[in-house]
């Protein structure tokens, strides 16, 4: 009995482990323009989606470009099934200048 509760548990946590990798794999760029566009007020033709990156907790890290300006954005997924709305940081949080200053290296805003 024991070892059939800890095979079930081990494989739903290798099954949710594969959530961000999968989920990245299966939702679009056109699909994350446009949650990011609802979270920054605007349509989602005016949205760029660049590097993207999956994280094994289902995560999808992405910038969005609009109107200029650069925001990191995020959305939870289950294995691309289930989607949860973008969260997008503030106008420009990317630097990408390559000049940081502490505060920015603290903040992991530097690339």
């Amino acid at each position: 009995m024991n070892s059939t509760k800890t095979l079930l548990a081990a494989g739903l946590a290798l099954l949710m482990a594969g959530c961000g990798t999968v989920g990245n794999a299966v939702v679009s760029d056109d699909e994350l323009a446009r949650k990011a566009a609802f979270a920054l007020d605007t349509t989602a033709d005016k949205v760029t989606v660049s590097d993207r990156t999956a994280e094994v907790s289902g995560a999808i890290n992405y910038v969005a470009t609009t109107r200029g300006r650069k925001h990191q954005c995020y959305i939870t997924s289950m294995m691309g099934a289930v989607n949860s709305s973008a969260v997008c940081s503030g106008a420009n949080s990317v630097n990408t200048s390559g000049k940081c200053n502490d505060l920015q290296r603290a903040a992991g805003q530097c690339r």
